[in-house]
């Protein structure tokens, strides 16, 4: 089966790694999936490579012989172009930062070829429907993200605010919860962590998000309940789980720690 992309043709795949067996077989095996693929060796060639040909997705090495991988992802990020980071680093914080930084996706070495190829589908699929015409928008409320440019549109509609991959997710899943509190454990499946030996990363990147919806104009409450996981809420949801004055009050005397 020959994968293709809207009006496209075959998919473009830069393949950014250090090492020639590696690359040679990726890129070999996405070849004879009907991928249309570029290898690059080192930074600077992965950078020309990825600004000549606007590939569909960038596969990333993060140790390349002339320079860090993590110098790189952010143009990738700019260029709104998916970038899935492949490495050797199994550290979980590797993996969140990669996400923080705006990776869509992180595989650690070794890696199984038919995962690999399933994943860059989902990436290719995903962005296709986000970047059609007439879903570009997605709201929650006054809420509005452009997914097209992964941003969060200001109240006003006059700007709008960037967030990274691992950011919307986040508020993808705490906005169908919400009034609920959604657990760490849950939270660390999400944005692509095993365990949940990264809570600070985790807060880190929920005060981030929290941030930049106020920075968009959006007044949201978005706490840490201690020992359980977060909560979303406005004070419009609680007062619609809560009927009366008396059971919000009741609300804001829960152990809960408020992260700024």
């Amino acid at each position: 089966m020959t994968l293709q992309t809207l009006n496209t043709g075959p998919a473009r795949v830069v393949v950014i790694e250090e090492s020639e067996p590696v690359r040679q077989m990726i890129s070999m095996y996405l070849s004879n999936n009907g991928m249309k693929v570029f290898e690059a060796g080192s930074l600077a060639a992965g950078r020309r490579a990825v600004n000549l040909l606007k590939p569909q997705v960038v596969l990333l090495d993060l140790e390349l012989e002339d320079d860090d991988g993590f110098d790189l992802l952010p143009e990738i990020v700019s260029l709104k172009i998916p970038c899935m980071v492949i490495s050797a680093r199994s550290q979980a914080m590797d993996r969140v930062v990669s996400l923080e930084k705006g990776a869509h996706d992180y595989m650690t070495k070794p890696i199984e070829l038919r995962e690999l190829l399933l994943r860059i589908r989902r990436m290719i699929s995903m962005t296709a429907i986000s970047t059609s015409a007439n879903d570009s928008i997605w709201s929650f409320g006054e809420i509005k993200v452009d997914q097209a440019l992964r941003a969060i549109v200001t109240t006003n509609g006059s700007k709008s605010v960037p967030i990274t991959a691992m950011e919307f997710k986040l508020l993808r899943i705490f906005t169908s919860r919400a009034g609920r509190v959604v657990d760490r454990g849950e939270l660390a499946k999400v944005i692509g962590v095993r365990s949940v030996e990264i809570s600070r990363a985790l807060d880190i990147s929920v005060s981030r998000l929290r941030k930049k919806l106020r920075n968009a104009g959006h007044e949201v409450n978005l706490r840490s309940v201690r020992g359980s996981g977060y909560l979303f809420s406005s004070e419009q949801i609680l007062r619609t789980e809560f009927k009366t004055d008396s059971e919000l009050a009741e609300f804001g005397t829960h152990d809960v720690t408020v992260v700024t």
